[in-house]
């Protein structure tokens, strides 16, 4: 039991930090850019918010790996290949449509599904590696 809420801490930790990787590192130009505001205007909304925003962050990727967690015990996945193949499967099946609804209804640039979608699909796949990882393994 503390092998699993240590492996869902960690992939928690890292999904968090893989999007402030994803957003504000390598494509924060471009991000930026789809969403319309500045660098300055997104620090300033992010010191209105203190420490609520970072909560909140971790909080959604929290619950996002305990669901992955939950589908991966759920279908009994042993292999590596069981683990990223459910994550992707999620990143598509359940991200992709919530992504696409938004493009279409919320009018935003199709470019930023594309950003967002990349960021799932191996942000979800780092959780299921993450948790792999942690994974139990029968001994022969």
């Amino acid at each position: 039991m503390r092998r699993d809420i240590l492996a869902i801490i960690l992939a928690t930790i890292a999904f968090t930090l893989w999007g402030y990787i994803w957003y504000a590192t390598v494509f924060d130009d471009i991000w930026q850019g789809f969403i319309g505001r500045s660098e300055a205007s997104l620090i300033d909304m992010a010191v209105a918010r203190g420490r609520l925003q970072d909560v909140f962050t971790i909080l959604i990727s929290l619950v996002q790996v305990l669901a992955i967690y939950v589908a991966l015990k759920w279908v009994k996945a042993k292999n590596f290949l069981q683990f990223i193949g459910l994550s992707l499967l999620l990143s598509t099946v359940v991200v992709m449509p919530a992504l696409g609804n938004a493009t279409l209804f919320a009018g935003t640039p199709l470019g930023l599904l594309i950003l967002d979608y990349g960021h799932f699909l191996f942000g979800y796949a780092g959780i299921a590696f993450v948790l792999f990882l942690f994974a139990p393994r029968k001994t022969a």
